[in-house]
């Protein structure tokens, strides 16, 4: 059993997860962001490795993850990108990509620290934009992604943009619908079988050796800001 952050704003993807026998704690509410993003887990933390960045905003999330000493963020959030994605960041084998010069110090610091590579690239929602498979493959619609992570030797499935709801804007992103539960499961928020790209979406995760699991399919495929795993 994991312990994960994620979004409580859609009740029956925050309870379809807990009833996979996971711990799930709801993401706080950050008031300054734009409405659409306000509880998503991906705006308000992060991990890299064995560490958990938070935001200074999200001072729920902090106490109630006090056990698992995170390290908060130096900067404050801007309410307006790209001010707002200060740790909305993609880890993916040993690099760490998006828009490098909007990210947080501490995380910078502990990558230097750490030897993780920073790309830079100009998609900043680059966490919420991707599904990471495995250490080496991942999912998205973004070109820019798509191209650095194949340019680093990944393999990635591109997709096609939107048929993903997120309420308040045109569409949402592949990587705030879904999220890995452990190293053998990736779940859905809602139908991934409306998706356009489903088949070769459900190819490349099987071939990957991992199950999937749809939760609440009886909802549309939702951008919820994804999951943030805390403990193992």
């Amino acid at each position: 059993m994991s312990l994960f952050v994620m979004s409580d704003q859609y009740p029956r993807f925050f309870s379809a997860l807990r009833q996979t026998g996971h711990e799930v704690i709801p993401s706080d509410l950050i008031s300054a962001f734009p409405p659409p993003e306000q509880r998503h887990a991906d705006m308000q933390a992060l991990r890299i490795k064995d560490r958990l960045f938070i935001l200074k905003e999200a001072a729920g999330l902090r106490k109630k993850l006090a056990k698992a000493a995170p390290i908060i963020a130096d900067s404050e959030a801007g309410s307006k990108y790209p001010d707002n994605i200060l740790l909305n960041f993609l880890f993916l084998n040993n690099r760490l990509y998006g828009r490098i010069d909007r990210l947080d110090p501490a995380v910078k610091r502990f990558c230097e620290e750490e030897g993780i590579e920073l790309r830079k690239i100009s998609q900043g929602y680059a966490r919420c934009s991707t599904l990471v498979v495995t250490e080496t493959a991942a999912i998205t619609a973004d070109k820019g992604i798509f191209r650095a992570l194949k340019d680093d030797g990944a393999d990635v499935l591109l997709i096609s943009q939107g048929n993903i709801e997120l309420k308040g804007c045109d569409y949402g992103f592949i990587g705030g619908a879904s999220g890995k539960t452990d190293d053998n499961t990736v779940v859905f928020f809602g139908n991934i079988a409306e998706h356009p790209d489903h088949d070769e979406i459900i190819k490349f995760i099987t071939a990957h050796g991992l199950d999937i699991k749809i939760l609440a399919p009886e909802q549309k495929l939702t951008d919820i800001g994804g999951i943030v795993k805390v403990l193992t």
